[in-house]
């Protein structure tokens, strides 16, 4: 009996103490650590740069003090700090230089969130110099013929009094990707031309100008097209009518002339007239949504949060010839930015997870839809185009909360 009393003495003594060590288990405090995506405030601004609708390569971007190259597919990314109005460069030697583009880091922004800024670069024009007792034919290539040209200008025999050097750059300014919503009837740029002359003087006979029409059949045209001129050199979108053009079937091109009187250095936007329909910017695609729980587990660990995101635009038409289609692209593409087409952008941050706590994130594509309306050889035309415009990251790292019967907040 003695024995049976201690065998049982000795086994309650064994469990109590069993549970002694459970508890104490149970009681350590979770090691709670700083997670670096919180506490390191960034954003992207991120983008392709496309040049005769491919990408390009070897461009140098800066917003301040944030630089990049493009790569091999165009693309580029700056990471910046404050939430404020950046100016964005880029520049590649033989191109023209874009010094204008401007994005904005809105003030409600989530940290790591990303803005697209796509850009379209041209190449530098070819000088032609210019004898006043000759005609010359002058194109974004160089002297030659009209046909297979971008930009051409014809400048006859008398109309610059020096032999002077000119050339015929064609660029795409940088449009702002977020506009106000609704509906709003403008002339758009399909091309903008800078025309400069080694020579500053005044024109003494008009000079005509043309731009090509990018139906290459001449069945598809634009009905209602102007010119307009670049008030202030230095000032963006400071631009006025300047006079119509018409559409010119022979040379399958847009022609206006630029008068007599006027300098040949100065800007001249080639603009269409059109409808556009803006929507609301939508936040409602998810690229990446889901969850680490470290609950349970009282050592802090790491976990890589990756996405996918969508940057760039497309556009839906049906019922639209192949000719039509071109005009159209080509004008929503000087709207837009870059080349038509949705590409990626694989972006991944390390979060520290504390102790017992569960991650929680959520990526989600930013984007605007549109409606543009353009007059086409005397037709009606209505395309849609959706724009990805960046992503808003959100995130947050909760206490599992689990320990003595509570629940996941």
């Amino acid at each position: 009996m003695r024995t049976s009393k201690f065998f049982k003495t000795g086994l309650l003594l064994f469990v109590a103490s069993l549970g002694l060590i459970s508890c104490g288990d149970d009681d350590k405090e979770p090691e709670i650590v700083v997670d670096p995506v919180s506490e390191n405030v960034e954003y992207y601004i991120e983008g392709k740069v496309v040049a005769d609708n491919a990408a390009l390569d070897g461009v140098s971007v800066t917003a301040g003090e944030a630089t990049a190259i493009t790569d091999e597919n165009g693309q580029y990314s700056l990471t910046v700090k404050d939430k404020k109005t950046y100016t964005v460069s880029f520049a590649k030697k033989g191109y023209r230089t874009v010094s204008d583009a401007s994005v904005e880091i809105a003030k409600n922004a989530t940290n790591k969130s990303l803005i697209a800024l796509n850009v379209t670069m041209s190449k530098e024009g070819v000088p032609v110099t210019v004898n006043p007792e000759e005609e010359a034919v002058i194109t974004d290539k160089g002297e030659g013929e009209i046909k297979g040209a971008t930009s051409a200008l014809i400048v006859p025999a008398g109309a610059v009094s020096a032999t002077t050097d000119i050339a015929l750059t064609p660029y795409w300014e940088v449009s702002a990707i977020n506009e106000t919503p609704g509906v709003k009837k403008e002339a758009v740029a399909i091309l903008n031309i800078a025309i400069t002359s080694s020579q500053d003087v005044a024109l003494n006979e008009n000079v005509d100008l043309f731009v090509a029409n990018t139906d290459l059949s001449g069945a598809y045209y634009f009905d209602e097209v102007e010119v307009y001129e670049k008030t202030n050199a230095r000032a963006i979108g400071d631009w006025k009518k300047y006079a119509d053009a018409a559409f010119d079937k022979a040379t399958n091109s847009y022609i206006a002339a630029i008068k007599k009187g006027s300098s040949l250095n100065k800007d001249y936007s080639i603009r269409v007239k059109s409808e556009k329909n803006v929507s609301e910017t939508k936040n409602d695609e998810i690229l990446k949504e889901d969850s680490y729980s470290n609950a349970g587990n009282m050592s802090a660990t790491t976990y890589d949060i990756p996405y996918t995101a969508k940057l760039g635009w497309e556009i839906s038409a049906s019922g639209l010839d192949e000719g039509a289609l071109s005009l159209v692209k080509a004008a929503i593409a000087a709207q837009e930015g870059g080349s038509e087409g949705v590409y990626t952008v694989n972006k991944t941050f390390t979060a520290h997870v504390s102790g017992d706590y569960i991650l929680y994130f959520s990526c989600k594509a930013k984007y605007v839809e549109k409606e543009y309306t353009f007059s086409i050889a005397g037709k009606k035309v209505t395309v849609k185009v959706k724009h990805y415009l960046g992503v808003e990251f959100v995130y947050t790292n909760q206490s599992s909360s689990m320990h003595g019967g509570g629940s996941i907040g």
